[in-house]
């Protein structure tokens, strides 16, 4: 079961373009344990581990269990406090990774090498429970990520936890995305004030670059009939966040006149009808903002429809106000794409 879980794991990364950047010089390796593992060969991991290629992160043998005796040891201490913490995988360290980890409601934890007593640097292998206790301690509980800045000859890195190798490498390019996306932390999305990020900062509106038919920005559009889009919102607050868009570039909903707000609303209505089919939430928050202090970040007028779940938790878990999406949006596009004649007039724009 663990090497199959790897497998598919492996298979996520390395069909990811963002996830090349985040490889250390010491490389990565991603790992699972057996339930109740209690030594290295309990745990599976990649042998060689994982590189990259011409920017492409790379693979290049099977998972096998006994392959990594770092990380099984790290997941190994892990385990001792939250046995279904079951894998872990290291990545390079950049404080921008810590920042968006913390911004998506992860709870982060560190320890400093610096400090490590002599009595734990004569012991081989002795960092990593000491690191990992030291970090547990820091938050009380098992965090999703643990990072330290390195020491003399070690370098810095950062830790991603999870129940399983699938859930830590969907998590590795949720963050992966984030941090090849967003110029800066400065503008980084924060779950309870929702942003449209286009991916060119040169772009000065992107809706209505999705109205022109500009390729990177209009490859999440659902739906299009000349007057307004459905667009799957790109950082979205739960899975299947829709966007209702004009085409025309209002800035006001009182710019609208009463056929335009008409066919807004119609547009918004058989949104709500294409979630409930796909997503099946247990409720929908359907809202616009209005100004900046609102949390309009885009002053092109927008219609958000928000599913809402009554148990909202994902692969690492959630925090007040804020949210981690389990499934990628090319996944949830294709979903919405299935059953996309719901929705009238249909003319699909996707590059």
């Amino acid at each position: 079961m663990e090497i199959e879980n790897l497998k598919k794991a492996v298979n996520i990364l390395q069909n990811s373009k963002y996830f090349s950047a985040f490889i250390p010089e010491v490389r990565s390796n991603i790992v699972m344990a057996k339930k109740d593992a209690e030594e290295i060969n309990d745990v599976a991991g990649i042998p060689g581990r994982i590189t990259a290629v011409h920017d492409k992160p790379r693979v290049f043998t099977e998972p096998e269990f006994g392959a990594s005796s770092h990380m099984a040891r790290f997941v190994l201490n892990i385990m001792k406090h939250d046995p279904s913490k079951r894998s872990v995988m290291n990545i390079k360290f950049d404080e921008k990774i810590i920042n968006i980890c913390e911004k998506l409601g992860l709870k982060v934890s560190y320890y400093d090498r610096n400090g490590e007593p002599e009595e734990v640097k004569n012991v081989e292998g002795g960092t990593i429970p000491w690191g990992v206790e030291i970090a547990i301690k820091k938050v009380g509980e098992v965090p999703d990520v643990i990072y330290h800045q390195g020491a003399w000859g070690k370098e810095p890195s950062i830790v991603l936890i999870g129940t399983d190798a699938i859930d830590v490498a969907k998590m590795a390019i949720c963050i992966s995305k984030l941090f090849n996306t967003i110029k800066g932390p400065e503008v980084l999305f924060a779950p309870q004030i929702e942003k449209s990020i286009p991916k060119k900062p040169e772009i000065s509106c992107v809706f209505c670059a999705m109205a022109n038919g500009e390729p990177e920005p209009s490859k999440n559009i659902l739906y299009n009939d000349g007057e307004n889009m459905v667009v799957l919102n790109i950082n979205p607050y739960t899975k299947g966040h829709l966007l209702v868009v004009p085409t025309k570039h209002y800035t006001d909903l009182t710019e609208l006149d009463s056929n335009a707000l008409k066919n807004l609303f119609k547009t918004v209505q058989n949104s709500l009808i294409l979630i409930r089919e796909v997503i099946r939430p247990d409720g929908v928050n359907i809202g616009l903002n209005l100004g900046e202090a609102a949390g309009q970040h885009i002053e092109h007028t927008h219609i958000h429809l928000v599913p809402r779940f009554n148990i909202e938790t994902t692969f690492i878990g959630a925090t007040t106000n804020t949210r981690i999406i389990r499934e990628n949006l090319d996944d949830t596009y294709a979903q919405y794409i299935a059953k996309i004649e719901i929705l009238d007039n249909i003319q699909v724009l996707r590059f």
